[in-house]
């Protein structure tokens, strides 16, 4: 068991259009943990708490989004695996 979230130590992919799940580590103590799911401009969209195992949040996903895994021992974020998908074919053409 260990307390500061590491990047390996989480996942967070879309789970079709208008979800996101993230999935967390087991061994990762989520005592007084929270998650932030955030904007393209690193906004705060929504606060989850308490942090499961595996948590799915339903929100659109067309504009890339970021999950910033709090503890009390540190902060981990990582970008939404296939979120922006909408958002990015829009600003390519």
């Amino acid at each position: 068991m260990h307390e500061k979230p590491l990047l390996q130590d989480f996942k967070a992919e879309t789970a079709g259009e208008n979800c996101i799940k993230i999935t967390v580590d087991p061994d990762l103590n989520l005592e007084g943990a929270c998650l932030k799911i955030l904007g393209s401009s690193r906004n705060l969209l929504v606060t989850v708490k308490p942090v499961n195992l595996v948590n799915e949040i339903c929100l659109s996903t067309g504009n890339p989004m970021f999950v910033e895994l709090v503890t009390p021992c540190g902060i981990s974020v990582q970008y939404v695996k296939g979120s922006g998908k909408n958002f990015y074919i829009q600003n390519l053409n």
